[in-house]
C-alpha cells in the first residue's frame, strides 16, 4: 500500500472514529441516568480502562511463577 492511499485511510478513520464517539457521546451524555448517575459512568469507564493492566499484571505474575517452578523442579531432578 502506498502512502498516500494510507495516509487517505488514516485520516478517513479518524474523522469517523471522532464523529461516531462525540455523537454517542452527545446521545449518552443527554440520558437521564447518565446525568444522574455521572460519577458512576466516569468510575466505570476507569475501571473498563484499567482492566487490561491488571490483567497483563496478574498474566505475568503466573508466568513468573510458573518459570520459578520449572526451575526448581530441574534443579530438584538433577540432584538425585
Amino acid at each position: 500500500m502506498d502512502y498516500r492511499k494510507f495516509a487517505s485511510f488514516n485520516v478517513i478513520g479518524a474523522i469517523i472514529w471522532t464523529c461516531s464517539f462525540v455523537g454517542a457521546g452527545f446521545f449518552f451524555g443527554n440520558l437521564p441516568a447518565v446525568k444522574h448517575n455521572f460519577t458512576l459512568v466516569v468510575l466505570g469507564i476507569v475501571v473498563v480502562s484499567v482492566l487490561p493492566v491488571i490483567y497483563e499484571i496478574w498474566q505475568g505474575i503466573q508466568e513468573d511463577r510458573e518459570e520459578k517452578a520449572a526451575e526448581q523442579r530441574k534443579v530438584e531432578g538433577t540432584e538425585k
